[in-house]
């Protein structure tokens, strides 16, 4: 049977385990990282990931739970239940637990994502805060009570303070005596088996009456408790005793509380060691910047740019892969020191960290669950039973080969390495037969033209090879799926100044078979190399292409967001030109009826009426402006573009008022006010220049038609006198 924990190590599960107990808060968890193993059912490895994915997304929401190492407590409990009594440090461990526990529910039930795993766990979790208050209130360290624990308490203690106080002015009252200051050694109250004493000289040990306690380790003193103090000595310790008492009692009844929910606090160390746990998972994926892979029991493994989770991210190369489609075997080729193990150790890593319930450093990952993962990297010789290395793999490769099956996936790391070449390539290809006909998956790396040739072949069996720069004589550690390695022996020979005639020779003494097979190898290369680089300038130009778009998009939508707010500035303007003419109608309507009022022979029924029809076209042409679509009207300025227009306007220049809808002719140019003096018919007028359109009417004055307004403000201009009357007025009336 193959050692799994040797397999561990191996594929260094191990070492990941480590990093994860390092981000536990609990010793608790920390135990549970060492003995987490990876499972083989589906659902159970889904739960895990979910766990883990739920963890995450709180990490990046709120941040750790916090925990703390809440202990065990599990012993303590149990002696509780019983009707034993706890000591202080016990009881502080239990007010721990449950402190931990209420952190946990409330950082759980408020601003977190949805988590339903971790929610039906918290369910589980029991919190008593008035127990917890009450031995935080009670017991200030492991060896300390607190006064405030109970009444009985306080007043033992206070007695205890003020006996101590009495004694201690007795003998400071005989120190002060002038009999007792030569007897004694040191004028100083020393304690000696809790019983206050004085220090007396050894020659004098019979002039103190009292109780003989020490002495020192020369004899010339010895350690009297007076007589005189004896009474009160027992005092303060019958005194001591009612607190030991009473501190018996205080721990009894708070065990007590304890012993009643040991069940709950059970629970609780449980979940909350899980928990612990799962946000250590949490946190490892954070750091790590990992992602919850897709997993599936069909052997189906795919691997997007993964990262080895123990080598530094400023150097680790991406790896990509698949297998368990139409290959389920995959002969890994290239130089040494290029990646190959690596491969195996990341891809072997992932399959173990998911089951595990782990996230993987990928971009994107589907990882086949399966029941038994073998691995056989490494060259170390097995010392202890003096095998060769090709024993040692060997060795490993048999029984690998004994308990192999479909559920399983098996690493060889140079297989057939360590003996001659030929058998080594031989007793290779049979084990790849062999392994393969079991119907599990296998990745090995090798440097043999034959097995190259095996993976061209065989059915189900795929090259790949990690890339090398044979400029730079160095490995770029990219797997390329598809195409074997080759050897560069001769192109790096070169490179490092080999003479052409020895190559050369070389060449020629190699097999033809392999020479040929080499150089369509070198053909496949540069194929690829030259197609890897038309697909840079494909994607470069993509990229261009994508970036191109994104700035004409927002040209658009910039373009479309202007053109609105513009026509809903035009429409504004429109809507006040409105309330403008409204509010000037108003005015001459006023006008219009003061008129009629002095008109003689008018009409005024024909008046009004006409006065009402405008004031509903009025109405009717700002509703019009008002329902109109920003897409649906252009406003313009009035007159075609024919038409003579404001810088026309001249002395003697043919006018239109607009305000009046009347003609007239222009008397001034205009002022710095833009105000000009026009005549219409017999009266001057001042109007600014904008109200003015220029007419082309051959200098005619014509008489307005369709206009009742313009003929009512004719018929009385022409009935006004062109002389005023200024007598009796000062110069501004009359101006």
């Amino acid at each position: 049977m193959i050692d799994g924990k040797r397999q561990h190590e191996v594929l260094e599960y191990t070492k990941v385990l480590c990093e994860l107990a390092a981000r536990t808060s609990s010793a608790l968890a920390a135990e549970e990282v060492a003995a987490l193993m990876p499972a083989v059912d589906l659902q159970t490895v889904k739960e895990r990931l979910g766990e883990t994915s739920e963890a995450l997304s709180v990490i990046m929401r709120k941040g750790s739970l916090p925990l703390g190492d809440f202990g065990d407590i599990s012993r303590a409990v149990s002696y509780a239940e019983k009707g034993g009594v706890l000591s202080m440090a016990q009881i502080l461990g239990v007010a721990r637990q449950l402190g931990a526990a209420r952190n946990a529910v409330s950082f759980l039930r408020t601003g977190v994502p949805d988590i339903p795993i971790l929610n039906g766990m918290l369910s589980m979790v029991s919190t008593d805060k008035t127990l917890e208050k009450q031995i935080t209130d009670s017991i200030l360290s492991e060896t300390e009570m607190a006064d405030t624990a109970s009444q009985e308490l306080r007043k033992i203690r206070r007695g205890i303070a003020a006996q101590h106080e009495g004694i201690r002015e007795k003998l400071s009252k005989m120190i002060a005596s002038p009999s007792y200051r030569d007897m004694l050694r040191d004028q100083l109250v020393t304690m000696r088996d809790g019983r206050f004493c004085l220090p007396v000289r050894q020659e004098y040990r019979q002039r103190v009456s009292g109780i003989v306690h020490d002495q020192s380790k020369g004899g010339a003193t010895v350690f009297i408790e007076p007589q005189a103090v004896v009474n009160m000595n027992n005092r303060l310790r019958e005194l001591e005793l009612e607190e030991e008492r009473e501190i018996e009692r205080i721990l009894a009844e708070l065990s007590a509380s304890v012993g009643a929910m040991a069940s709950a606090l059970q629970i609780n160390q449980r979940v909350l060691t899980s928990l612990d746990l799962i946000f250590a998972k949490g946190k490892l994926s954070a750091d790590m910047k990992a992602a919850e892979p897709e997993v599936n029991t069909e052997g189906i493994l795919e691997i997007v740019a993964g990262r080895h989770p123990l080598i530094a991210p400023a150097s680790v190369v991406p790896v990509s892969l698949s297998l368990g489609g139409d290959y389920r075997t995959l002969i890994i080729t290239g130089p040494n020191t290029g990646g190959k193990t690596v491969t195996l150790k990341t891809v072997g890593l992932f399959i173990l960290m998911t089951e595990a319930g782990l996230h993987v450093p990928v971009s994107r990952a589907n990882i086949p669950i399966v029941a038994k993962i073998y691995a056989d990297i490494g060259d170390e010789q097995s010392i202890e039973q003096s095998l060769s290395t090709f024993s040692s793999h060997m060795k490993n490769i048999v029984e690998i080969i004994s308990e192999a099956d479909r559920d399983s996936i098996v690493f060889l790391d140079e297989l057939g390495a360590g003996t001659d070449p030929t058998e080594g390539a031989a007793l290779a290809i049979s084990i790849l037969e062999t392994l393969r006909s079991r119907g599990g998956l296998v990745m090995a790396t090798t440097h043999y033209t034959e097995i190259k040739k095996y993976a061209v072949a065989a059915e189900g069996v795929e090259n790949a090879s990690m890339e090398f720069d044979i400029e730079t004589l160095s490995p770029t550690y990219r797997l390329m799926i598809g195409i074997p390695g080759r050897s560069n022996a001769f192109e790096i020979s070169r490179k490092l100044g080999l003479s052409e005639a020895i190559v050369g020779r070389a060449a020629e003494l190699m097999d033809s078979g392999s020479v040929a097979f080499e150089t369509v190898i070198a053909r496949a290369e540069a194929d690829r190399q030259a197609a890897e680089a038309d697909r840079r300038e494909a994607e470069t130009l993509r990229a261009e292409i994508k970036e191109q778009k994104r700035a004409w998009d927002e040209r658009v939508v910039d373009f479309e967001d202007k053109r609105e707010k513009l026509l809903r500035q035009a429409r504004d303007e429109a809507a006040e030109k409105i309330v403008e003419a409204e509010e000037y109608a108003a005015v001459i309507r006023g006008e219009l009826k003061s008129l009629l009022d002095e008109a003689e022979n008018l009409d005024r029924g024909d008046a009004y009426r006409k006065m009402d029809e405008n004031r509903k076209l009025l109405r009717q042409l700002k509703a019009n402006y008002r329902d109109t679509g920003a897409d649906e009207r252009i406003f313009t300025r009035e007159g075609g573009a024919d038409e003579p227009q404001i810088c026309d306007i001249r002395i003697g220049t043919r006018v239109r008022l607009l305000n009046m809808d009347q003609k007239g002719e222009v008397l001034t140019t205009p002022d710095d006010r833009g105000d000009v003096q026009v005549r219409v018919g017999r009266i001057r007028m001042t109007t600014p220049i904008s109200n003015l359109r220029p007419i082309s009417d051959g200098g005619k004055k014509k008489t307005p038609k369709g206009s009742r307004y313009g003929q009512l403000v004719r018929a009385k201009m022409d009935h006004i006198s062109d002389a005023v009357d200024v007598h009796g007025q000062n110069l501004d009336e009359a101006e």
